[in-house]
């Protein structure tokens, strides 16, 4: 059985993330860069400066001058060039389009969710027999199971105090989460034979789903600094309860067999009886608070609260090691910034100190998205790391929602010359659903986009999404 391994995706619905968050992020990215850059280095300015600068260059001049571009733009545009109208008219309403989209996705129920994709791509590929990819020379391969790993991102308590409504969104329990992905999945191997028929006989599921458990260190304690009224959740607690296991896995084969022997059928719907092998990894997500290296500059109150988040990865990093847990970690500018503080924390150059210790630079990790399109700088940095350190690996989910990356990441690997080949074995393929569908209309469609790509061969392909992502994953 050849198996495809989809190694970044997400289910959410919508009581999950900060919509509000999404929303400005959709948006924000809509706009011309330029004014993006010209916004953020203002924003950038302190407080006098900004004053000054606007009573010295915008106030006397705004209300004039904007009504005056407001009707240059629409004479323009809408009454002298209809092409350039149609085009803009278009893209706005296509940018629309993708974000009701992603809403009614985000309002499905996860397992249903997951039975209509299964839905379409039988129907998209059924004439060959399952997902095919294509080699450069017309070669195919089949396959007919996908591994999807669910990550769940906890995004904990939020600075509400910053924002503008009169309702603040104050926290988003992880728990529930958890308990929402969980029966997702029960659901999807409970129910799909209702939707999913053969005329001779049962199909067997097309996906084997093994989720990511969302830790933020913020949101948890040691035992060893415990508060004051005792009421909280402690770390060692959340990783011995769903982890403990995999300390016994002696090899990666183990592994797989105990991950695939997880019968999500019978789940109960209460998260207390999940346990070693319901979770096949860990997901951080720097831009909700995680810091991957707690340091002085990173604004904390005091040496004693850096130093406590500091021995709270240090245990992480520990735990993960000794377990073999694979640890995927939003790696770009981009995505959910709750503040800006937590801008640099995705940043490979805090990863980077992390694997400079001694004791974390056999980390299994996944530094996710590979710095991000728009981030040549991260994407060489995260090349560097990649190539330095025997169990870093990085995914390109999201990049395939556009044809043309696939060439241009063709061109990035031809650029490394003698380390090409190495750097290819690192690569994972994921896909960011259901996230990317701010750009993309399905998750077919984003396969497709993967399976027909001429910019690598058919060896290649099988790289990043079997062989790569299952050494990654501790399972090969």
């Amino acid at each position: 059985m050849a198996v495809f391994y989809d190694s970044h995706c997400h289910m959410m619905n919508l009581s999950h993330p900060n919509l509000t968050v999404m929303i400005k992020r959709t948006f924000r990215e809509a706009m011309p860069r330029v004014l993006v850059k010209l916004f953020e280095n203002v924003s950038a300015l302190p407080l006098v400066l900004k004053l000054v600068l606007w009573l010295l260059l915008f106030l006397p001049l705004l209300f004039l001058l904007t009504l005056v571009v407001l009707i240059g733009l629409i004479v323009l545009l809408f009454l002298i060039i209809s092409p350039t109208r149609a085009a803009l008219v278009g893209k706005f309403k296509k940018k629309v389009a993708n974000i009701m989209n992603l809403l009614a996705v985000m309002e499905t129920d996860i397992g249903d969710c997951l039975i209509q994709l299964e839905e379409e791509l039988r129907n998209k590929f059924e004439t060959k027999g399952g997902l095919t990819l294509y080699g450069d020379s017309g070669e195919e391969q089949v396959y007919d199971k996908i591994v999807m790993t669910p990550l769940i991102m906890d995004f904990g308590l939020k600075n509400y105090q910053n924002s503008n409504s009169p309702y603040k969104i104050r926290w988003k329990p992880v728990v529930a989460q958890i308990e929402d992905l969980c029966l997702g999945i029960r659901d999807y191997y409970r129910h799909r034979e209702a939707y999913i028929k053969s005329a001779s006989s049962p199909i067997p599921p097309l996906f084997e789903i093994h989720p990511f458990m969302g830790v933020n260190t913020q949101n948890y304690q040691l035992k060893s600094f415990p508060p004051a009224d005792g009421l909280t959740s402690f770390l060692e607690d959340l990783l011995n309860k769903n982890f403990s296991g995999f300390e016994n896995d002696s090899t990666p084969e183990m592994r797989l067999r105990k991950l695939s022997d997880c019968d999500w059928s019978t789940f109960n719907g209460n998260i207390e009886s999940l346990g070693s092998y319901h979770f096949a990894g860990i997901k951080v997500y720097p831009p909700l608070g995680f810091n991957p290296w707690p340091e002085k500059t990173d604004g904390y109150m005091n040496n004693k609260e850096m130093e406590m988040e500091r021995e709270k990865v240090h245990y992480l990093y520990e735990f993960c090691i000794s377990h073999n847990i694979p640890l995927t970690a939003h790696c770009s500018s981009g995505g959910f910034l709750v503040d800006k503080k937590y801008r640099d924390f995705a940043s490979p150059a805090k990863w980077e100190k992390v694997l400079q210790q001694k004791q974390f630079e056999q980390l299994r990790l996944n530094l996710a998205h590979f710095g991000g399109v728009e981030r040549d700088d991260w994407r060489d940095q995260v090349a560097e790391l990649v190539l330095n350190y025997a169990n870093v690996y990085t995914d390109i989910s999201y990049q395939g929602v556009d044809r043309k990356i696939y060439g241009k990441l063709k061109l990035f690997f031809d650029s490394k010359g003698a380390d090409r080949q190495r750097l290819m074995e690192k690569i994972i393929f994921g896909s960011d659903f259901m996230i990317n569908l701010q750009d993309i209309t399905t998750y077919g469609t984003y396969l497709q986009y993967f399976a027909e790509t001429q910019a690598f061969t058919l060896e290649e392909k099988e790289l990043l999404c079997n062989r790569n992502a299952m050494r990654y994953l501790y399972l090969a």
